[in-house]
C-alpha cells in the first residue's frame, strides 16, 4: 500500500466513525425529546398546583379573618376579589395548561375580571338542605366533616365565565375540566392540601364536592 492510498483509508474511517457518532446523537435525541416533552408537561402540572395552593392558603386566611365562614357564593364581589387580600399576583387565578391565552388584567382592576382557571366549591347542597328561603349563602367551616377530601376549587373549561362549581345547576358536566392535565386536573381541598385527581375521581365513588352525606355517597 503506498502513503496515497493510506490517507485515504484513514480519512474514509473517520467519515464513517463521524456517520457513526450523528446516528447515536439522533438517537438518543429521539429518547431525550419525549422525555423532556413530558418534563415539561409535568412542570406546567405542577405550577397549577402552586396556583391552587396559594388560593387554598388565601381561602383559610379569608376564613380565619371572616369568624369561620367561607366567601359568600351570591355576593356581588366573586371570590376572587374576596380573596384578594390574601394574594398579591393576579396570574395565580390563571393554570399555564389553559390554552385560551388571555390578555393580562390591569393591575389595578378588579380581580373578578382577571383571566381565571378556576372555579370554587358553591356548596349549593349544604344551601338546599336549610330552611328556604336562604338569603346570604354563608358557609362555615364547621360543617365539612372531612375537610381533607372536601374540594374548595377546581379547574373550569375554557371559555366558561362561571366563578361557582355548582352541584345544583349540574356544573360538574359542563363547567368543571376534569382533563386539563391529560388524564386529569387539580384540585384544592379544605385543608389548604393541593391534589391532582384522574378523571372521575373527585364525584365518583365519592362526590368530593358535596357536604351533605346524602350528596357526598349518593348513586
Amino acid at each position: 500500500m503506498n502513503i496515497r492510498t493510506g490517507r485515504s483509508l484513514a480519512r474514509a474511517l473517520t467519515l464513517i466513525e463521524l456517520l457513526v457518532v450523528i446516528a447515536i446523537i439522533a438517537i438518543l435525541a429521539s429518547m431525550l425529546l419525549p422525555a423532556l416533552s413530558r418534563a415539561k408537561v409535568s412542570a406546567r402540572r405542577i405550577a397549577c398546583l402552586n396556583h391552587l395552593k396559594q388560593l387554598a392558603i388565601a381561602t383559610a386566611i379569608y376564613v380565619q379573618d371572616y369568624d369561620g365562614f367561607y366567601p359568600s357564593s351570591n355576593n356581588t364581589n366573586k371570590w376572587p376579589e374576596a380573596l384578594r387580600s390574601g394574594y398579591e399576583d393576579l396570574a395565580i387565578l390563571f393554570c399555564p395548561d389553559d390554552s385560551s391565552n388571555p390578555s393580562p388584567a390591569p393591575a389595578a382592576a378588579s380581580a373578578d375580571a382577571a383571566p381565571r382557571s378556576y372555579v370554587i366549591n358553591a356548596w349549593t347542597d349544604y344551601f338546599d338542605a336549610l330552611p328556604q328561603p336562604v338569603i346570604a349563602e354563608i358557609m362555615p367551616e364547621t360543617t365539612i366533616q372531612d375537610p381533607s377530601d372536601t374540594i374548595v376549587f377546581g379547574e373550569k373549561e375554557e371559555g366558561y365565565g362561571d366563578f361557582l362549581m355548582d352541584l345544583r345547576t349540574a356544573n360538574e358536566l359542563t363547567v368543571l375540566d376534569q382533563t386539563r392535565h391529560g388524564n386529569g386536573a387539580n384540585y384544592a381541598f379544605a385543608d389548604s392540601s393541593v391534589r391532582f385527581l384522574r378523571f372521575g375521581q373527585s364525584l365518583n365513588p365519592v362526590n368530593l364536592w358535596a357536604i351533605t352525606q346524602e350528596n357526598r355517597y349518593a348513586r
